[in-house]
């Protein structure tokens, strides 16, 4: 009776240790769609660096605004959004990590972590996508394994 016990524990030590192994091995593939709004959010980012005011205006909607959770009641319209873009010194572009593309219809919800953690609305306009409403928070690496009770 006692080797049931003993073949029961190490049959979940082996497992446990063959998972856990797994996991820092494991390679994350980028889905099409989240290359696709990748690209866009970096297409933003190098409009911004080159000063390409032309190219930002095509990637934003019309009555696109920024909102921002240190201040939910003061939305930063599309006009100061761009000029606010145009005026940082941007270096090398950015890092984006964790995206993640939910798609309804026309309009994708794409979230990923930066310097803040990103929220942006993309609209279908003709063949393209648009940039409609970016929402930001707090430090990304702040977010990271949080679950807030709401």
């Amino acid at each position: 009776m006692k080797i049931f016990p003993i073949a029961v524990c190490t049959l979940l030590v082996a497992a446990s240790s063959a998972t856990s192994a797994q996991a820092p091995g494991r390679v994350m593939t980028m889905t099409r769609t989240a290359k696709q709004f990748g690209d866009l959010e970096i297409r933003i980012d190098d409009a911004a660096r080159k000063h390409d005011q032309a190219a930002l205006e095509k990637l934003l909607a019309p009555r696109f605004e920024q909102r921002d959770a240190a201040a939910p009641g003061q939305p930063l319209p599309r006009a100061d959004f761009i000029q606010h873009l145009l005026a940082q010194s941007r270096g090398d572009g950015f890092a984006m990590g964790d995206i993640a593309v939910h798609e309804f219809g026309t309009t994708a919800v794409v979230s990923y972590a930066a310097t803040q953690f990103v929220v942006d609305v993309w609209v279908k306009s003709g063949d393209d996508y648009q940039l409609a409403v970016r929402y930001i928070g707090g430090p990304a690496a702040a977010t990271k394994g949080v679950n807030p009770k709401l």
